[in-house]
């Protein structure tokens, strides 16, 4: 009889409980030993993990530096239920010619799906028309009616042809009449002609009405929505920011905004979340959501379920589907 390998489960055991259905695991089971939920607290963790050739990781996983890699001699995979492993891998990981997968391809389609509803509610006016409507009736919301838009006839701005932003290019062709627009300086005319968008300039894209972030957080696009930028909206237009908050520089935003109408809503922020007296907090065009766009409850398990499926795939001697190359965390979240 062969001896399976050891898969270790090194994440706390409450994230485990979010990620990973009972019957994923009995599949898991088949193809190998599990060890954990287990962290390098853990009494007797280097024992538990001394043969594991696979780790299935995600939120609350450590960081695999020198020390961490120590324990796991046997280590050649990581499947990460999670999105961006930027802070789990490192170079030494990949200098042990390591791989490592991703689940954000499962994460991807909350976040599209709650992008594209804070379109419609944002174009509707609902955050503003709800709350007057319950204080005062229908005298109180005529001004804020006569902007209530539809997401139709619209030239829609995406910055980031990632996951995320694929997804959402996936959602928007329902819509009736609209016009994408994409920046990405790594997206080609031929990639922007099968997506079916428009590739564009940042400039082009942020005089759209509705303008959506989903570019990673990496040097090149630290405040890339700046003063500059942020003037190009147009009056009543609309920008929503599900990505990373350091690609907003938020006082060029509270400035704009205070300025001239504009509808904002933001999911993440630099800091998050914002400051105490951060003037984000009393904007009243500006909606501040607690980073909920991406999985929270149903979706978490399935990017768990994605996880454990590309570490079968890595045991049974497939082809992985969402290897992040050492090269690939240069461009991507």
């Amino acid at each position: 009889m062969s001896i399976k390998p050891t898969v270790a489960l090194v994440l706390p055991i409450k994230i485990a409980q979010q990620m990973f259905t009972e019957g994923e695991m009995t599949l898991l089971k088949v193809h190998a030993e599990v060890v954990g939920p287990i962290m390098p607290e853990d009494p007797g963790f280097g024992a538990a993990v001394r043969e594991a050739q696979v780790v299935l990781g995600g939120w609350g996983t450590p960081k695999f530096d020198d020390a961490l890699l120590k324990q796991f001699p046997e280590l050649r995979l990581l499947a990460y239920s999670a999105g961006s492993v930027k802070t789990t891998v490192t170079d030494s990981f990949y200098e042990r010619g390591l791989k490592v997968t991703t689940s954000a391809s499962a994460n991807a389609v909350p976040v599209a799906e709650f992008t594209v509803a804070m379109m419609q509610a944002l174009l509707k006016q609902v955050f503003w028309l709800a709350p007057a409507f319950a204080r005062g009736g229908r005298g109180a919301i005529m001004d804020r009616m006569s902007h209530v838009r539809e997401l139709s006839n619209l030239e829609v701005g995406l910055v980031g042809a990632s996951r995320i932003g694929h997804e959402v290019v996936r959602l928007l062709k329902s819509y009736a009449s609209l016009h994408v627009k994409m920046y990405d300086p790594y997206l080609s005319d031929e990639q922007a002609k099968e997506m079916g968008v428009s590739l564009s300039t940042l400039e082009e894209v942020c005089a759209c009405e509705v303008v959506s972030i989903h570019a990673p957080n990496i040097p090149e696009t630290r405040h890339m929505f700046n003063a500059r930028t942020l003037a190009l909206l147009p009056d009543h237009g609309i920008l929503i920011n599900t990505s990373r908050g350091a690609l907003i520089d938020e006082q060029a935003l509270v400035d704009e905004v205070m300025r001239r109408p504009l509808y904002v809503l933001l999911d993440v922020t630099d800091p998050e979340p914002p400051a105490s007296d951060s003037k984000l907090r009393t904007l009243e065009n500006v909606i501040l959501t607690p980073h909920i766009a991406g999985a929270m409850n149903q979706a978490r398990l399935e990017m768990g379920k994605l996880a454990i499926e590309e570490a079968i795939r890595f045991l049974v001697g497939q082809p992985l589907r969402y290897e992040v190359t050492k090269d690939m965390l240069a461009t991507q979240a």
